[in-house]
């Protein structure tokens, strides 16, 4: 009965205990090591680690926002990182971060203003009708695995590589890029034959075709 009593009284100590602390300092720790990973170039698993924060707490914060918007600038998706900043600004912030999250929008705004001024095409992330391949992505993954199969020979060894590129308003793959790669050889190989692929169907804005960013990842044998 002792026992059963000092349980419950630690019980209720510790979460007294846990309630002196906000959301915001539980998932400081969290909030670390995201920052860690910007400082490595680590951009996408930036973003998850902010995924992880938000399912803590359970909701976004000012901090986060802005470490998600610098993950987007940096990966090159100026116009997603914009949305993030001008979420930051919905919460409460100190000044300092509220001063670097006005220095990030400007810098944001004025790189969009230059690449429409250059007469660069918009690219989507998230269309009103993304890019497909025929048939869907399981032909798609199946295409790529048997080009790869009889361009390669296996050593028996299994990784994972995850490519970014754009479906053109033509369907074609373009702009190819590695955001984590394997080895040279093997980046190389993977990056060439996407420039293969068959066509797509394309991605489509307000009725028109436009160009789309995709990110997949490839496991491969080599």
């Amino acid at each position: 009965m002792k026992l059963a009593v000092y349980n419950i009284i630690f019980f209720l100590l510790s979460q007294h205990s846990y309630a002196q602390y906000s959301p915001e300092e539980t998932s400081k720790d969290y909030i670390d090591y995201a920052y860690e990973l910007l400082e490595k170039k680590e951009f996408d698993k930036a973003l998850v680690k902010t995924d992880e924060i938000i399912a803590l707490l359970p909701r976004s914060t000012a901090e986060i926002q802005y470490i998600r918007a610098l993950s987007h600038h940096h990966l090159g998706l100026n116009l997603i990182a914009l949305d993030e900043v001008n979420t930051m600004f919905q919460f409460t912030m100190r000044d300092e971060l509220k001063m670097n999250g006005d220095e990030l929008k400007m810098l944001l705004e004025h790189e969009i203003k230059k690449d429409v001024s250059k007469g660069e095409e918009q690219e989507y992330v998230m269309a009103e009708v993304s890019a497909t391949y025929p048939g869907g992505m399981g032909e798609f993954f199946h295409w790529f695995h048997s080009s790869y199969t009889m361009e390669n020979t296996s050593n028996g060894q299994k990784g994972k590589i995850f490519v970014e590129f754009v479906v053109n308003k033509y369907g074609k793959i373009g702009d190819v890029s590695i955001l984590k790669g394997i080895d040279e050889t093997v980046d190389k190989t993977v990056s060439a034959l996407l420039l293969k692929s068959p066509k797509w169907m394309v991605a489509q804005q307000n009725g028109k075709p436009v160009e789309q960013k995709i990110v997949l990842p490839f496991s491969v044998e080599y």
